[in-house]
């Protein structure tokens, strides 16, 4: 007689119950396997949360790896004196110098293989290191032959981390990992992931020099294959790179359009693929040679274009076909000079009207300069009357190397003088009424916007939102720390600290007498808002003419739709308050403020 009652075939259960990986011996009893015992660890109330102690992922991990391997009373011991604890917030923590000023590290974020038969999940590296990247999950480039993925690790999930990031390839069997450079590398945050071509070739993107404060260049196998083509391949994070056959495709910015561009693997110079005058917002390729973007232009929003092996550009979609009886301001592309041998470009959108007022805007960054693809705020304002001009000063990415290096320990004096210069220049050349200028910019724009108000006397009103005002809180307390340490040193206080007081707006709040806005977001870490709120109160005690306006819920930035209108709304009432022009939908600041 048999020990077990046997049972019937697996099309009688539920496919999630897991009987199809079950055996049974030479009776037909029901005996358990290692994938069942997988699966039923990949189910999601056997997960540890992200909030589990490193012993409990740690022991998961190593369970989904071998379900038998006996598990020690030291193990669960560990997990139950951690679990011991009251709360989820520890009553201390240990500080380290790239915390932001509310203190707490994010989880570390791991890499996981998911059977896409079963359902079984198991952790593929188990070590200390968070994995993807600082500021998004970046997706890892898997092998032709499924053997291994490359990706980028950090030693904590710590945004200013990013200093100490490797690219590391992880074979799946057995777990082991190897850093595929050689040298330190710098790859800021966001940078591109590595990508596995079909033949086994790995491309990578980090620092020319692995400085710090350089342009990211092109490497294939650790071999720069963009050395001599002076242009940056971080692109404030909006570069974007793929194989497609025995080709290369990568975007970066050439002067302010985002342009494609593809390298053949044989040394031969990279070709556009996408002209100027517009930018490329995502892009796909086919291995004979046929490319898919989505592209746009200043008066044209996104469409999907189909570039040829011959490189002819053909519409594929009218998804954005605008009213035949919408008006759309015509956007050119001034350039001057820096006075150091450098051309440089702004975009310069203009309102029908005859002598407009001249409203600037200043990119963040400092290197994140506007690119040519269709803008909603540049048409807002232009047509309603503002002549919109965005300069790119040194600083911007789009001009290569150089720019990067000319704004080491000056973020205010050098990027001022380009951006007056442009001004002049555009005042020449087009109908602009210069006794009507109005500054506006955001983050670094915030910055320069601060810098050049408390050092020119030629703006009618200013608008800076979340602003850098003060260099030193703000090096001590943002989650970015090392944006400063790019231009002002590894030890921008130790070393730099004179530089960094005198080259804050804030030293030079006594010489404002440009009617100013401050913009805050209650959430910001990025440029904490705890300056903002100093400049104000000190310019306040100055009798200057400012108003704070503050975002509970928003941080680097409006938080949703709503938001930005709002944002933008109250922009153009501060304008129109000022001697600008009154827009239907503008917020007007409250006459007592």
């Amino acid at each position: 007689m048999n020990a077990c009652e046997p049972v019937s075939t697996s099309a009688d259960f539920w496919l999630s119950s897991g009987h199809h990986l079950l055996d049974r011996n030479d009776d037909g009893c029901v005996m358990v396997t290692d994938e069942f015992l997988k699966a039923y660890l990949a189910r999601p109330e056997m997960i540890p949360p992200p909030e589990a102690c490193i012993a409990e992922q740690t022991l998961h991990a190593a369970l989904l790896s071998n379900p038998r391997e006996p598990v020690a009373p030291a193990q669960i011991a560990a997990i139950e004196t951690q679990a011991a604890a009251p709360g989820t917030t520890p009553l201390s923590f240990w500080f380290s110098e790239n915390n932001d000023m509310l203190g707490g590290t994010p989880p570390s974020r791991q890499l996981w293989i998911i059977d896409a038969k079963t359902g079984a999940q198991r952790r593929v590296a188990v070590d200390s290191y968070s994995y993807g990247g600082p500021a998004t999950d970046h997706d890892p480039s898997w092998s032709p032959d499924g053997s291994k993925v490359a990706v980028v690790r950090q030693p904590t999930a710590l945004y200013g981390d990013f200093q100490e990031a490797q690219y590391v390839s992880i074979e799946i069997v057995s777990g082991t990992v190897r850093v595929l450079n050689d040298e330190k590398i710098f790859a800021p945050p966001q940078t591109t992931p590595p990508a596995f071509s079909a033949d086994g070739r790995l491309a990578t993107v980090h620092t020319w020099d692995n400085q710090f404060g350089s342009r990211e260049d092109v490497f294939v196998d650790n071999r720069n294959v963009s050395a001599d083509f002076d242009h940056d391949f971080w692109s404030c994070s909006q570069t974007r790179m793929a194989w497609t056959g025995d080709r290369l495709l990568a975007s970066t910015m050439d002067g302010v359009d985002l342009r494609l561009y593809a390298f053949s693997i044989d040394g031969s110079a990279p070709v556009a693929l996408t002209p100027t005058g517009g930018s490329v917002d995502a892009f796909s390729g086919a291995p004979n040679h046929v490319v898919y973007v989505a592209y746009s232009t200043p008066e044209k929003p996104d469409e999907i274009y189909r570039i040829g092996a011959d490189g002819s550009m053909q519409q594929l979609t009218h998804r954005h076909a605008l009213p035949n009886d919408l008006t759309l301001a015509r956007t050119s592309f001034p350039t001057w000079s820096d006075g150091h041998g450098h051309t440089l470009i702004g975009q310069f959108t203009t309102a029908a009207s005859v002598k407009p007022p001249l409203l600037i805007e200043l990119h963040g960054g400092p290197q994140c300069a506007d690119t040519s693809a269709f803008s909603p705020f540049a048409q807002y304002f232009a047509t309603n009357g503002y002549s919109y001009f965005r300069p790119s000063p040194r600083g911007s990415d789009g001009y290569g190397d150089w720019s990067y290096k000319a704004i080491v320990n000056d973020w205010g004096p050098g990027p001022m003088a380009d951006v007056m210069a442009g001004i002049d220049a555009v005042a020449a050349a087009q109908s602009v009424d210069s006794k009507r200028l109005f500054l506006y910019g955001a983050s670094y724009g915030g910055y320069l916007t601060s810098w050049i108000v408390t050092h020119s006397d030629r703006f009618s009103a200013a608008v800076a939102a979340i602003p850098v005002t003060d260099m030193l809180l703000h090096y001590t307390l943002t989650q970015s720390p090392n944006i400063q340490r790019r231009f002002f040193g590894q030890k921008p206080i130790a070393d730099n600290l004179d530089v960094l007081m005198d080259q804050s707006p804030l030293r030079h709040a006594r010489s404002l007498h440009t009617p100013l806005l401050l913009v805050a977001g209650l959430k910001d870490t990025q440029a904490p808002y705890t300056q903002t709120i100093e400049f104000f109160k000190v310019l306040r005690e100055e009798s200057k003419d400012v108003a704070l306006l503050a975002y509970p819920n928003a941080g680097h930035g409006p938080d949703d739709p709503r938001g930005a209108l709002d944002w933008t709304a109250h922009i153009a009432g501060w304008f129109a308050a000022h001697g600008g022009i009154s827009i239907n939908d503008a917020k007007l600041p409250p006459i007592n403020r």
